[in-house]
């Protein structure tokens, strides 16, 4: 129970039902949430004509009422990020936990309950999960990783030998089968729900360690997997070339952070083991960037060799063939960039309808019911059933017609978890403070500093 806000059991009448198992809108849904539980989910004929007195109650007018989101591709410590040191050496922790405090509120403003940490800075997601649950800060559910996972020459692995450093950086640095073991073992020893492992490279942020390349063995993907799956955690795989698709694959990855470059055959290989697997392919990323890249200060002729373009095409054309096959694909853009900063997480539900295929229900279903299932909190969210927490979004709008609502906070009329109203337009107390023009101050710092500096820095006059 809140300390400010008694839990009044709330009775929602009226509402266009979508539950978010990809059944027909209901016109006339009614749900019913008791503490944090929804205890009853029908028509309004199903209620009493004169609701009892001790509920809270809400008619909605027609307004939509689905699940809370789920962003399937978080990362929380991520914050105004253009060039590789503001992901280690520009970032104490410190001050980075203070950022991921407030993308966490940002999250909840924007109408998602849930999110899957896609790799983090120190052991950050680790302890904001567990404050978040504990009630200290507000926040999604969070499946939370640890540091990330990484070969020596790859993805991550950019600061120079000769800085000496004494450090790792972003990644935990594994070679071979061994140490490979030990680093899952490591972030299992610091709480992560999910093992976050580096297989292939990256276009804009490492040049020289292209998309296509593999750092990894299939022995080492493999060791990698068995040791999380026989303590019951999840496996992920930043992988985007097709050869490293095919390795995570065979081994029996659970998620693949990408797939970008799928081919025929690696869609094959996804589907046969589509029960247990996930692709979150984080195209908002490739959007942003090839939108607004050039003004954030990315020179053209570097925009022109991280080969976005092309990665934005195939990966696109891959979703679609992977949606056909069955295979859950998960919105989540990898957002904490200038050119894709934390807020505009529902810009990947747009892009699943407009660029990769899905109507405008499976992308809601993907970003509900599918991502619940990649949390593995199915059996607490993801869908408006009896017995599920009570995780809500209301809408003033019908997302089926105009999938970019979802974009637009002022269109929100609520956020519910766990039976608490978070931000609402109703007229009902909430726990988190209204902002009038809706935008978050961090918002605000961020779009600032995407703009390029239009004075060198001391490091270019000295050079």
């Amino acid at each position: 129970m809140s300390l400010l806000i008694p839990d009044v059991p709330t009775l929602f009448l009226n509402a266009r039902l979508i539950d978010g198992t990809g059944a027909d809108p209901v016109p006339d849904g009614c749900v019913q949430i008791e503490g944090n539980e929804i205890t009853k989910v029908g028509r309004r004929a199903d209620f009493s004509d004169s609701p009892n007195g001790n509920f809270r109650v809400v008619d909605l007018e027609g307004r939509t009422l689905m699940p809370g989101l789920v962003e399937g591709h978080f990362h929380c410590s991520f914050w105004g990020v253009r060039e590789l040191p503001d992901l280690d050496l520009k970032l104490p922790a410190e001050r980075t936990t203070v950022y991921a405090v407030k993308n966490l509120e940002l999250a909840l403003r924007c109408g998602y309950t849930s999110v899957a940490s896609a790799g983090a800075l120190h052991r950050i997601d680790v302890t904001l999960r567990d404050l978040v649950d504990e009630g200290v800060i507000p926040g999604p559910r969070m499946a939370a990783s640890g540091r990330d996972v990484c070969a020596t020459s790859g993805m991550l692995d950019w600061n120079p030998s000769f800085w000496k450093l004494g450090m790792d950086g972003l990644a935990i640095f594994a070679d071979g089968v061994d140490e490979v073991r030990r680093a899952v073992r490591q972030n299992i020893k610091e709480g992560a729900d999910v093992i976050k492992l580096y297989v292939t490279g990256e276009g804009l942020l490492r040049p020289g360690v292209p998309p296509e390349e593999t750092m990894y063995s299939l022995e080492e993907i493999q060791v990698a997997v068995d040791e999380a799956h026989k303590r019951n955690r999840q496996i992920a795989a930043h992988v985007r070339g097709v050869d490293g698709v095919k390795l995570c694959a065979e081994a029996g990855v659970d998620v693949l952070e990408h797939a970008t470059y799928a081919d025929d055959e690696a869609v094959a290989m996804i589907a046969e083991r589509k029960d247990d697997m996930f692709v979150v392919p984080g195209l908002g990323y490739h959007w942003g960037i090839l939108e607004k890249g050039v003004e954030c200060g990315i020179p053209p002729g570097v925009m022109a060799k991280t080969e976005y373009q092309e990665e934005w095409e195939l990966g696109c054309v891959a979703m679609d063939k992977l949606r056909k096959a069955g295979v859950r694909v998960v919105p989540g853009g990898d957002y904490g960039f200038v050119w894709c900063p934390h807020g505009e997480y529902a810009k990947d539900i747009e892009l699943f309808v407009t660029d990769m295929g899905f109507s405008p229900m499976e992308a809601i279903v993907a970003s509900t019911k599918h991502g619940s299932e990649l949390v593995r909190m199915e059996h607490l969210t993801g869908t408006i059933e009896e017995g599920k927490r009570g995780d809500v979004l209301v809408v003033n709008g019908d997302p089926l017609d105009d999938i970019t609502i979802l974009q637009d906070r002022s269109k929100l009329d609520l956020v519910m978890k766990d039976g608490k109203v978070y931000v609402n337009n109703l007229g009902l107390e909430q726990e988190l403070a209204a902002i009038p023009d809706l935008m978050m101050d961090i918002e605000k710092i961020q779009l600032e500093n995407a703009r390029p500096p239009t004075m060198p820095t001391a490091a270019e006059v000295q050079h």
